[in-house]
């Protein structure tokens, strides 16, 4: 049995996947990165429980192999720029009432899936509020805000749980077969946020 030369997540990888890594960047150097991981996904069968192929964590994986200088990626296609810092030239409108009292004698609270017209504010109150900063979100996530009488009392993110965290692991008691298989079902909280001047 070949020794284990690279772990990612639950994947094991040994200098024969490696070589193979290669080759399929070799193939198809010149068509980009993208395609390079769609392609590794396709021949790894590595899909999403709602059948997409899974192109985050490829890519993800590729980086790292080539900052471990297992492989040699060609040169991207198009500029990064998921470095450029978020810009809010514009204050979005929003309450800021002071909330005072017991919750139960406030309006019923509701949550709203974020979209087209929330993320602007969802985005501004994460990056002006929250310690971490606006998060960056890949693979699957969700965005919630939460609001009492129209005012956003809190904006929460979701995204795909991490592969290995102790305390969880623990309390759950599963092994790692189960975990491979149900870890799906299972979210990361990213971000939880109470925007300021709401509790008196």
């Amino acid at each position: 049995m070949e020794p284990i030369v690279f772990r990612y997540r639950c994947r094991e990888l040994t200098s024969q996947d490696i070589h193979f890594i290669r080759e399929i960047i070799n193939e198809r150097y010149s068509k980009g990165r993208s395609h390079i991981s769609r392609a590794l996904c396709q021949t790894w069968n590595w899909i999403q429980p709602n059948g997409k192929l899974k192109e985050y964590a490829a890519r993800d994986l590729l980086l790292r192999l080539e900052e471990k200088g297992f492989i040699k990626l060609p040169p991207r296609i198009r500029p990064k720029n998921n470095l450029k810092p978020k810009r809010f030239d514009q204050i979005p409108l929003f309450l800021k009432r002071p909330l005072s009292g017991l919750i139960g004698n406030q309006m019923a609270l509701t949550i709203h899936l974020v979209n087209p017209e929330t993320q602007y504010l969802w985005s501004y109150l994460l990056h002006h509020y929250h310690y971490l900063g606006l998060p960056k979100l890949v693979g699957e996530h969700i965005k919630h805000m939460a609001c009492i009488n129209g005012q956003v009392v809190a904006c929460l993110a979701w995204a795909s749980a991490a592969w290995k965290i102790k305390a969880r692991d623990q309390f759950i008691g599963w092994n790692v077969s189960a975990k491979r298989k149900n870890l799906y079902w299972v979210a990361n909280n990213t971000r939880f946020l109470i925007p300021p001047k709401i509790a008196a």
